[in-house]
């Protein structure tokens, strides 16, 4: 999981500022700690249909579990069940869902 080389760049100056670090690298080692320990968490989970991770005025992430359905192949005409699937779903919320609605 990486984000964006500018948003990256960004993020981790940001975080060194706030918590007034004195190098880049220690602010990058924070950035990676911290986004580590959102994807651990939700790996360990992915085997939890409904599980959330709320993070503040943040946003939240959702595993949902998806049944597999029935596809039909044009060329045979044969029905096939396709495979169940997890998926994780990001949800903005506060500010950050506020500035997303465009009139």
């Amino acid at each position: 999981m990486r984000a964006s080389v500018g948003g990256r760049d960004e993020l981790a100056m940001r975080v060194q500022q706030a918590l007034a670090l004195q190098t880049k690298k220690e602010a990058e080692h924070v950035l990676d700690a911290v986004i580590g320990s959102l994807e651990a968490t939700l790996l360990n989970n992915l085997g939890v249909d409904g599980f959330t991770l709320k993070l503040g005025s943040f946003g939240k992430f959702s595993v949902r579990h998806k049944p597999g359905i029935p596809r039909k192949i044009p060329f045979t005409g044969e029905t096939i069940l396709t495979k169940n699937r997890r998926t994780v779903r990001f949800v903005s919320l506060g500010s950050l869902r506020q500035c997303e609605r465009v009139n």
